[in-house]
């Protein structure tokens, strides 16, 4: 009995240490955050989303022989004996 009791204190002890770490590692970023922020207008501008390529009206062929090759490819995959 006695040597549950050691392994839940060490376990108790353990969690506690990880949880005192990781509010001390939240509470050091947003000091670190708030001490920053006056800064940030040195920092590049965030780079604009990538716009979608328009399709190619060529582009439909292209896509519906791949189709048919990947549809090919399964037919004979699943008839192989």
């Amino acid at each position: 009995m006695e040597v549950i009791v050691d392994g839940l204190k060490l376990t108790v002890l353990g969690m506690g240490g990880v949880f005192a770490f990781l509010v001390v590692m939240v509470i050091l970023i947003s000091v670190v955050a708030k001490l920053v922020a006056p800064f940030a207008h040195l920092l590049e501008p965030p780079a604009a989303p990538p716009r979608a390529a328009k399709k190619n009206k060529g582009d439909a062929g292209k896509d519906n022989t791949l189709m048919a090759a990947a549809v090919a490819a399964v037919h004979m995959h699943r008839n192989k004996k």
